[in-house]
């Protein structure tokens, strides 16, 4: 079966983007290129560089980040269970 490229480059933006790196490198292909047109032309990319090791190709993805955005929520408390009052 194959891979689904366009969740994993969404993905990868996502994680970096919740833990405010920088920097992202993703596979080439001519879909993730596509992709990366697009999010680069609405603004949720500041810039783009192809990026060759050997013979495979990457994109590197500089994120844009917002100044004043606060963290996602990344810890849950479980308050109670079923038939448990909490008082």
């Amino acid at each position: 079966m194959g891979r689904d490229t366009i969740a994993e480059i969404i993905t990868s933006i996502r994680n970096a983007d919740m833990d405010r790196k920088r920097v992202v490198r993703i596979a080439s292909t001519n879909i993730t290129e596509n992709i990366v047109k697009i999010l680069f032309r609405e603004g949720f990319i500041e810039n783009v560089r192809k990026h060759r090791e050997k013979n495979n190709y990457f994109l590197v993805l500089t994120l844009r980040h917002r100044r004043n955005r606060k963290r996602p929520y990344s810890v849950f408390f479980v308050l109670g269970n079923c038939g448990l009052w909490i008082n």
